[in-house]
């Protein structure tokens, strides 16, 4: 049976935690190709790591999306890698901490 998501490219930026990171497990385990931006790339290579020892294709991007070059080029990588790119999940956020 072919899985819902084979033969897509899914881009997800924040892809190196939380949200992002899960995001980018799951669409790779319905059968995307996915693409993984962030700027933590020791995160995102063990994320690539286990996409791929799971069958799953995927390529790390370091970015920081905040810097449109670096966005414009994450999408360049993945056109260049998958030849193509049908979703983009823009999950890439500041977390500020402090007191109440």
């Amino acid at each position: 049976m072919t899985s819902p998501l084979s033969g897509t490219v899914a881009l997800v930026t924040g892809a190196s935690s939380g949200i992002g990171e899960q995001t980018a497990a799951t669409l790779a385990e319905l059968g995307a190709d996915v693409v993984v931006a962030a700027r933590r790339t020791d995160r995102l290579d063990a994320l690539v790591d286990r996409i791929t020892g799971n069958g799953g294709r995927a390529l790390a991007v370091a970015a920081d999306v905040t810097d449109e070059d670096q966005a414009v080029a994450a999408v360049g990588q993945a056109v260049e890698r998958f030849g193509r790119l049908d979703t983009v999940v823009a999950n890439a956020g500041v977390m500020l901490l402090g007191q109440i």
